[in-house]
């Protein structure tokens, strides 16, 4: 019975680093779009990422300057856009 809890608790560790280590999000200002290629370009603060999209469809209704949350996973070295969410901005003067 130790063992196969050992195992269990082993298994569970390894699914949530598996995890962790596919899945990120970032979010920002759009600062370019190709729907026909399903490329999107994100900035946020001092740094500007290129996402590929899995779909164009993903960014069909996006445009440069829409703030949105990427989620994304890195294969072959590229990031890959799995879900693109639009954000709404409070502005700053809280109206």
């Amino acid at each position: 019975m130790k063992t196969a809890t050992s195992y269990l608790l082993v298994a569970i560790a390894l699914f949530s680093f598996v995890g962790l280590a596919v899945a990120a999000e970032m979010s920002g200002e759009v600062t370019a779009v190709d729907a026909m290629k399903g490329v999107l370009t994100l900035k946020s603060g001092t740094v500007e990422v290129g996402f590929d999209c899995e779909t164009g469809s993903l960014v069909k209704d996006v445009k440069v300057g829409d703030h949105v949350m990427v989620e994304y996973k890195e294969e072959g070295g590229k990031k890959v856009a799995t879900k693109v969410t639009p954000m709404k901005i409070k502005p700053m003067n809280g109206y």
